[in-house]
């Protein structure tokens, strides 16, 4: 994907927040021989990223006529609206490795709804591939996932030429038995007993 972007001259939060009033994002380029450079791209391109290639996109900022391969690195959102109000952009080679974040995607998981209580437990993985490999989610289907059970890390798939990184053993969703009757035995016992025959006595 290709997305024009414009360098800024001006900086700071006044110029940034004015950006954001005409639709444009305020973003910085950075890489490891590269100074970084302050830039601005429309909002609907970001959006554009964002639901086609997801928050590790990988992506050409064409700036003045010249391409930079980047990676989108972060991105920081309105607490409360949720708009993008800053993105950054780290360069990268086509054959370099980096560590990104994937989400993990279940699979299924509302045919588990009346078995037990479905705990996802790990929502991202840490990954390491090739800038141009990172995949956008990994899937785990939890069809076959019986009460007292649970997958871990392990039991991932992420592809050819991604390695995960974190503990094989971490567990990412477990199926537990619901604790309705267990909760409503708690109530049961918390209930004060009431005494046969107390208020006849008392009205005597």
């Amino acid at each position: 994907m290709k997305i024009s972007c414009v360098k800024r001259d001006e900086t700071g939060s006044g110029a940034s927040n004015k950006l954001r009033r005409e639709d444009f994002i305020p973003g910085v380029v950075y890489g490891k021989n590269k100074t970084p450079e302050s830039i601005s791209l429309s909002r609907k391109d970001m959006d554009t990223i964002l639901k086609e290639l997801g928050s590790n996109a990988i992506l050409d900022l064409e700036m003045n006529g010249k391409p930079y391969h980047v990676m989108l690195k972060d991105i920081q959102k309105d607490a409360i609206l949720g708009n993008v109000l800053h993105a950054d952009f780290m360069q990268v080679g086509k054959d370099q490795k980096v560590v990104v974040a994937v989400p993990v995607h279940l699979e299924n998981a509302e045919s588990l709804h009346n078995e037990g209580a479905l705990v996802h437990h790990l929502d991202y993985v840490e990954a390491e591939c090739l800038s141009d490999s990172i995949p956008k989610s990994i899937h785990l289907d939890v069809a076959e996932l019986k009460v007292g059970e649970h997958f871990t890390v392990a039991e991932l798939v992420a592809g050819e030429g991604v390695k995960i990184l974190n503990d094989p053993e971490e567990v990412v969703v477990s199926l537990s038995q619901f604790r309705v009757e267990e909760e409503e035995s708690e109530e049961e016992e918390r209930t004060e007993p009431v005494l046969i025959g107390e208020e006849e006595e008392e009205t005597e």
